[in-house]
């Protein structure tokens, strides 16, 4: 395996947010197939969830219609559509290219994220040359889709079950709060909140766990039942969710 390629992998193993993943990969993508730019729209049931653009232009110029335009209509669009890349060495000439606005684009490819029979992605990369991007560009692409498309399954997977929880969690009777893998605080419900336990800055680091519980990790919060807390009033029960996060839930002693 390439050693650029070996990388890119080391380097999103390092992380697990979504968002995360697709900004620090793409400069690298883009520079191992010698584009000048490129882009990164993930999916969730063929909806736009998170977009990525290597370079330093600001993509939140390119509105949500534009972007609805390129993925039903442009060369994404008939990559989304036949689940195949697609190039266009000379876009001015390539009937699938629908341009964002941006004319100095000469030859684009796009191609698609597949795990489990879905297009999860889609990859994009483009140079101002007309007939630069080739065959063996779009096997390149390839390639990297083929190897990156399960880490983003898997990362888009744990934030939409992160995103459910939260909502569950919020509203939850008994005093609850999330974490997720990473020990981040990501939901506090109201009931916990009344009880006037302070959880920022939001670090696993600094919550309650740690001080009252003497586990480090998030990984350690998987004892069975209940366990009470060192020095408040409080008995504590966990449920994990392995790579995704661990629900923290109190009661009365």
């Amino acid at each position: 395996m390439n050693a650029a390629v070996i990388d890119l992998l080391d380097l999103l193993a390092k992380h697990h947010d979504v968002s995360t993943m697709a900004s620090k990969a793409m400069p690298l993508m883009v520079n191992y197939l010698g584009a000048d730019n490129g882009s990164l729209l993930l999916l969730s049931q063929e909806r736009l969830v998170h977009k990525v653009l290597a370079t330093k232009e600001t993509f939140t110029q390119v509105s949500d219609h534009k972007l609805r335009t390129v993925i039903s209509e442009g060369l994404a669009g008939w990559v989304l559509q036949h689940r195949q890349g697609g190039l266009a060495s000379h876009t001015s000439l390539d009937a699938r290219w629908a341009s964002m606005g941006d004319t100095s684009i000469g030859s684009a490819l796009v191609v698609p994220l597949m795990s489990r029979g879905t297009v999860v992605g889609l990859l994009s990369f483009h140079h101002a040359q007309p007939g630069f991007l080739r065959e063996r560009h779009l096997a390149q692409a390839a390639e990297l889709a083929q190897l990156l498309a399960p880490l983003f399954d898997v990362a888009l997977m744990a934030e939409a079950s992160l995103a459910t929880l939260s909502q569950i969690c919020q509203s939850a009777g008994q005093p609850s709060t999330l974490l997720d893998w990473q020990g981040n605080v990501k939901v506090v419900n109201q009931t916990m909140d009344k009880l006037d336990i302070i959880w920022s800055p939001g670090l696993f680091s600094q919550s309650l766990l740690q001080r009252e519980l003497a586990v480090d990790t998030v990984v350690q919060c998987d004892w069975e039942g209940m366990r009470s807390l060192k020095t408040l009033p409080f008995d504590a029960q966990t449920f994990q969710f392995p790579g995704v996060g661990v629900w923290v839930q109190l009661a009365n002693r």
